[in-house]
């Protein structure tokens, strides 16, 4: 029995009945059915899953169902636990409205969401069978963020693509990363931490178990992430308790995590002292005694760009046993047809706005210390039309360009399946579209074909067209391993030698050789 088999079988088990007892699960590999009781004979718009009937609704073409269970509420003893499967359910449950986000500071600062959160959304044609299925991880640092956003309604890539669409929520922040010595002694496996990555794996587990009765086909799954998603969908690359949970993966503007375990559980003793639990008798019943709605509060430092203590996943020997990047330079990954790519403007709307050259100066010697000398001499001021573009240019080189090239290298190198790059370059018209370029998660809505959720927005025939395009080339991915196709340019397999990109914006073109002299310095400078 492989350890996916292994990680299907302990979850799906008697929906919470005691393993010992020698009750049936269902196959690891079982698209439908359920462990559950149930009288209910399935319908139109209503499926039978591993725990229970659900009932979704019709919009157009397409069906939904919404705010589906698939473990347990992580609550009282459950919380800074791995997740384990929901309750049964014998009659229809209606999912036609959003689960509860997991809790998180909103923009003005407020604790929103409810710590019983783990659900997860389906979107599928009416008449979908076997089809492609697009499991889509929502960014946001692992602080903030849901599957529920009006971004990510999967409606739209549904019905013009055929695939099914799944998006999901899972624990941030605190209540999702939180590590601690203490909560180490309470597991076999001697870990903390990378809760949130261990609902992931929860909520691929139970496509795999269930996608069928909606659908799809559990053999040709697409993992896509953005941001923090986007490292979370690398950390499933690299990890065997994700293995032949997916069968393709798209890293939009990703990156790999370099914390240890020890690591996270010396920065997290400040979530510790933040709610005087330091001195309690028992650290883990303090602390699971503390409201979700403090721990939410407590802040890290914000975006890849922060410095301080951050709620990150950690390298903990389990889930991973190495950062990604090293892993799979090893071949010690999950072979799967990769893409990785990145926007040409990622830092945008992260880097302090700077009007001068020593202003750029200063910027960037608080952001890199010992090495802004160098970078600044790589890209001086000059070669740019302005100080604050420098900047962007750097920070965007650094944090993903460069780091996307390394990545696609060394997966190409090391697996047969194909490995692929993009470049998002698009922009908005008007002003203030060029003062942001082609920012970070600014190809969200051209792969969901959501531009109905950006407010005063009407795109163009052209964007119209590069959205069709983007949507066509994730789900032929999922539904191949190929995301050529169709009338759209075809798409390079990556090697090392030319580094072939698709160059994605108002023409979609195929390239070679982005910022090559750049990230050949900075490979050097910043390995």
């Amino acid at each position: 029995m492989t350890r996916t088999q292994i990680v299907l079988l302990l979850f799906f088990v008697g929906c919470g009945n005691d393993p010992s007892t020698g009750d049936d699960a269902p196959p690891p590999d079982a698209p439908s059915g359920s462990a559950c009781e149930t009288s209910v004979v399935a319908h139109p718009g209503t499926v039978i899953t591993t725990t229970g009937p659900v009932t979704g609704s019709a919009d157009g073409a397409v069906m939904s169902w919404k705010g589906i269970p698939y473990a347990a509420p992580p609550i009282g003893d459950l919380r800074w636990r791995p997740p384990v499967p929901a309750s049964c359910w014998a009659t229809e449950r209606v999912t036609t409205t959003f689960g509860a986000v997991c809790p998180q500071l909103n923009q003005a600062g407020e604790v929103v969401g409810d710590e019983d959160c783990l659900t997860l959304n389906v979107w599928a044609p009416s008449v979908a069978t076997g089809a492609p299925v697009m499991v889509f991880i929502h960014g946001g640092g692992n602080v903030a963020g849901s599957g529920t956003d009006p971004m990510y309604d999967g409606a739209a890539l549904a019905m013009t693509t055929g695939a099914v669409v799944v998006t999901f929520e899972y624990r941030l922040g605190a209540l999702g990363f939180f590590a601690s010595p203490a909560l180490d002694a309470e597991r076999t496996e001697h870990v903390s931490g990378n809760y949130g990555i261990l609902d992931q794996i929860a909520a691929l587990a139970w496509v795999k178990a269930n996608i069928a009765g909606f659908g799809g086909a559990p053999d040709r799954v697409l993992l896509f992430g953005e941001s923090a998603g986007a490292q979370d969908t690398l950390i499933h690359v690299a990890s065997p308790l994700s293995s032949g949970l997916f069968a393709a993966a798209v890293s939009e503007s990703g990156g790999s995590y370099h914390t240890t375990l020890a690591e996270n559980e010396t920065a997290m003793q400040a979530v510790v002292d933040a709610v005087d639990c330091t001195s309690a008798p028992s650290v883990p019943a303090c602390m699971r005694a503390v409201p979700a709605t403090t721990l939410a509060a407590i802040p890290s430092a914000g975006g890849p760009l922060g410095h301080g203590m951050r709620y990150v996943p950690s390298i903990d020997g389990y889930v991973l046993a190495d950062t990604v990047p090293n892993l799979i330079a090893q071949g010690r990954h999950n072979h799967v047809p990769l893409v990785i790519g990145s926007n040409a403007d990622e830092t945008s709307r992260m880097v302090p706005r700077v009007t001068t050259a020593a202003e750029y100066q200063t910027a960037v010697q608080q952001q890199y210390g010992s090495a802004a000398a160098p970078l600044l001499q790589l890209y001086p001021a000059s070669d740019y039309a302005t100080p604050q573009k420098a900047l962007i240019r750097l920070t965007t080189d650094v944090t993903w360009t460069c780091p996307t090239r390394r990545l696609a290298r060394s997966a190409s190198a090391h697996q047969a399946e194909p490995v692929l790059r993009y470049h998002f370059i698009w922009t908005a018209p008007g002003a203030s579209g060029a003062s942001v370029g082609a920012t970070h998660g600014l190809e969200l809505p051209f792969v969901f074909g959501t531009f109905s959720a950006l407010a005063g927005f009407t795109p163009s025939a052209s964007d119209l067209a590069l959205s069709s395009a983007m949507g066509g080339y994730w789900s032929r991915l999922a539904a191949t391993g190929e995301p050529s196709g169709g009338s759209s340019p075809a798409w390079p397999h990556y090697d090392a030698a030319t580094d072939p990109y698709l160059e994605l914006g108002p023409t979609i073109t195929a390239r070679a050789g982005l910022a090559t002299a750049q990230c050949d310095a900075l490979d050097a400078l910043i390995p």
